[in-house]
């Protein structure tokens, strides 16, 4: 318990900004496992059905930290944004996310998806989040390399995303859907706790999945589903849903939504890493290329010039800073 205690008053003494910056690190990580277990889950489980189980026990263990922390919240100023948050992020996003898995491949979804802080980029206006040109330059220069990554240099895997294939529309949709809960995102963490709203996104979204998912029997799905696709699912409770969504929440609070969603561009560079590594896939230099760009365009987003002493990070006016 000594140790513990040890541990948080040193973690505490870190800036705010250098734990949100290694926090969204981790998420990142988590992110991109979601792509591995997902495909997992789907080859036993149905695409509304997985994203209802998957939200129900994400809700269930953040629960009790959401009770601990209700009388720091202040429900009615973020109610309208929270609404949002979770229709787009409780209940369209999941389902969009893994009926596009189902339909087209994990090289196509990244990719589309991996379109999110670029619209996140042009929604964060509504916000009042001000980006210099510096951010800019870093947002094109990691989804550039994102790219890079993902199609190994072959620009036929981008011309061949065709618009008659409903899963790649599916995985443009979600990605738009994600910039949409981003945006809204920004009104709620100054007024919620971070497990306190994800608890409502997933809570709330589980139950609108269910009803939608109850012609699929999801209950009997997961009965009969086997170790491997219930310990897939398990994993992306746990890293992707509860650790990635409070590491995500806090970055926004601490640093702003453009800094923050600038991280997803991670998520292909770490996949070819995981498929190099378990797969013994071949690092190709694109993939060499494309990580140094989504790694160069991170730090260049993330070193902007912070906003003049007194203003928040990430120029929201109503975000109060934890430095």
């Amino acid at each position: 318990m000594r140790a513990v205690r040890r541990l948080a008053l040193r973690l505490s003494a870190v800036p705010a900004s250098t734990r949100a910056y290694a926090g969204l690190c981790v998420a990142t990580m988590a992110w991109a496992s979601a792509f591995v277990f997902g495909k997992i889950v789907l080859a036993e489980i149905e695409a509304l059905s997985a994203g209802a189980w998957r939200h129900a026990l994400a809700a269930t263990i953040l629960l009790p930290f959401a009770w601990r922390a209700r009388r720091a919240a202040h429900l009615r100023a973020a109610l309208l944004p929270l609404a949002l948050m979770i229709a787009c992020g409780g209940v369209l996003y999941p389902w969009t996310f893994f009926a596009a898995l189902d339909r087209t491949s994990a090289t196509n979804t990244s990719l589309l998806i991996a379109l999110n802080p670029a619209l996140t980029f042009l929604l964060a206006p509504l916000v009042g989040e001000r980006y210099t040109r510096r951010g800019g330059l870093g947002i094109v220069l990691a989804l550039c390399g994102a790219a890079l990554v993902i199609t190994h240099g072959d620009l036929a895997v981008v011309t061949n995303l065709a618009a008659a294939r409903s899963g790649d529309l599916l995985a443009l949709g979600a990605a738009a859907l994600w910039a949409i809960f981003n945006v809204g995102s920004r009104r709620v963490v100054a007024h919620l706790p971070h497990a306190l709203t994800n608890t409502c996104i997933y809570g709330f979204g589980s139950l609108a999945l269910f009803t939608l998912a109850s012609p699929e029997q999801p209950l009997e799905q997961l009965a009969g589903a086997s170790p491997a696709a219930l310990g897939a699912l398990a994993a992306m409770v746990v890293l992707s849903s509860v650790l990635a969504g409070q590491l995500f929440l806090y970055g926004v609070h601490t640093v702003g939504v453009g800094r923050t969603v600038v991280f997803v561009y991670l998520v292909p560079v770490l996949t070819a890493a995981a498929a190099t590594v378990m797969l013994g896939e071949p690092l190709l230099a694109t993939q060499v290329v494309g990580g140094a760009a989504v790694l160069a365009g991170v730090y260049v987003t993330t070193r902007a010039p912070r906003p003049p002493a007194g203003a928040p990070l990430g120029g929201y006016a109503g975000a109060p800073s934890r430095q």
